[in-house]
């Protein structure tokens, strides 16, 4: 049984944020490693350098990115995958296992008007519990956000590195 959307941990960062995309095409987005290193990415100075993502309840997904501060390891299992709906896993750091630990990330994907012209889009509300410090969801909640605002110029075809900081990448969807 899927959990209220709307209700937040107190532990928790929780994001909305509205894409021109179907919730079908934005939750097959996540999940196609391909993509996702194209438009993962919460700054200028970290790039995506390796995806695996094995979309399966209990299949795993690690994330490997560079930036000016080293190399960051994002690691997760899928606990939950509803076609079009929702996505929900638990997430940690490889190189700082304290930084998150037991945490878990759920999107859930409702279809919303598109206030910007004619085609479909989303609301994606992402909630990401288990961050116990205020540090850890300070960190977090910057991460994210720029996440889901290059998510929301690849899935309308414009390259997110590109639209977001004047750097030419050749990512779009």
């Amino acid at each position: 049984m899927m959990s209220d959307p709307t209700a937040r941990p107190d532990n928790a960062v929780r994001l909305n944020k509205l894409v021109q995309a179907s919730p079908q095409q934005v939750y097959d987005t996540w999940l196609d490693a391909a993509s996702y290193a194209k438009w993962f990415a919460p700054e200028p100075s970290v790039r995506c350098e390796e995806v695996s993502i094995d979309a399966t309840v209990g299949g795993q997904m690690r994330v490997v990115m560079q930036s000016d501060n080293g190399t960051h390891t994002g690691i997760g299992t899928f606990t939950e995958l509803v076609p079009g709906k929702r996505i929900a896993y638990t997430w940690g750091w490889a190189e700082h296992p304290e930084m998150g630990a037991g945490s878990t990330v759920t999107m859930d994907f409702l279809e919303a008007d598109n206030p910007y012209g004619d085609g479909p889009a989303t609301e994606i509300i992402l909630t990401h519990a288990g961050l116990n410090t205020p540090i850890e969801r300070s960190e977090h909640t910057g991460g994210w956000w720029g996440c889901l605002k290059a998510l929301g110029y690849f899935v309308r075809g414009i390259d997110p590195r590109e639209a977001m900081y004047g750097q030419q990448s050749g990512a779009t969807s």
